[in-house]
């Protein structure tokens, strides 16, 4: 089964860390995130696991996506500076940095959307949603660790994110663009607004609370 459930991981974290940035709380366990769905050797987090959270068998089991490595970077490092967690902060970074070297197509500025778990490219094209999160995961880690690096790379994301939103019709996105860099000519999906919203609320925040 796919591992994230990142959107309830979402909600959970994100309840928890809300009330948490000001006051710590204990919680019994451990995420799943650390336990199970990250790879203890390579530090990347898979996509699909049996009932014992092995991986799943043949090639479904190793799949690995740059857009969950990005969306786990976001809430690890979001839970760990709540929780004064170090290795969760250090496991969303080490999450952040595998998006960036095996995921990331430089050519066309996006995250691929799939790799195998030798970090070998699977699926060349370009979903919209993976973009988001790699914005979010950036501002986050410029906060935390206060490298210029990192604001640097939310940038060049922004600018990579941009490149969906623009539409013949103001206020659409395009979800998918091919590995020759064509978008695809299709309804704009539902799902795609709040990841949108969500990185674009985070970007402002960032900026603001630095003064920009």
């Amino acid at each position: 089964m796919p591992p994230p459930e990142s959107h309830t991981a979402q909600s959970t974290f994100g309840g928890i860390v809300g009330q948490a940035e000001t006051a710590i709380r204990q919680e019994p366990g451990e995420p799943l995130a650390l336990r199970h769905f990250i790879d203890a050797d390579t530090g990347a987090l898979r996509e699909f696991f049996d009932a014992d959270w092995r991986p799943a068998p043949g090639v479904a089991g190793r799949i690995v996506e740059p857009g969950h490595q990005f969306e786990w970077a976001w809430l690890l490092l979001r839970w760990g500076r709540a929780r004064r967690r170090d290795d969760a902060v250090q496991a969303g970074l080490r999450l952040l940095e595998i998006g960036e070297r095996h995921g990331i197509d430089p050519a066309r500025n996006v995250a691929f959307n799939s790799l195998l778990d030798d970090f070998s490219i699977h699926d060349h094209s370009a979903r919209l949603w993976p973009q988001t999160e790699r914005l979010k995961a950036a501002v986050l880690a410029a906060e935390i660790t206060g490298q210029a690096d990192f604001w640097t790379l939310a940038s060049h994301t922004a600018d990579g994110l941009l490149r969906y939103l623009d539409t013949p019709v103001p206020g659409l996105w395009w979800d998918k663009l091919s590995a020759d860099g064509i978008f695809t000519d299709e309804p704009a999906p539902a799902s795609s607004f709040y990841h949108i919203v969500c990185a674009i609320a985070e970007f402002d925040r960032a900026i603001r609370a630095a003064g920009g």
